[in-house]
């Protein structure tokens, strides 16, 4: 059986490095990660969970980039 949901993996690329829109877009992946996480604890597919739980890794990373302030 096919999984309903599939992880798509993009690059993310901002353009505006101020402190404000920087935050936000952490937020945002922040959410994605922990949204990514929720399927993957219920998705009965161990290869499928484990994307998912990769996918919400890269995005925790990325969020944890974004907080560091830019010197």
């Amino acid at each position: 059986m096919e999984p309903l949901f599939k992880p798509v993996i993009t690059s993310i690329v901002t353009t505006d490095d101020s402190a404000p829109v920087r935050f936000t877009r952490s937020a945002k992946l922040r959410q994605q990660a922990t949204n990514c996480l929720s399927i993957a604890v219920r998705e009965k597919t161990p290869d499928f969970a484990a994307d998912l739980i990769d996918e919400a890794i890269r995005l925790s990373r990325r969020a944890r980039e974004l907080e560091v302030p830019k010197r």
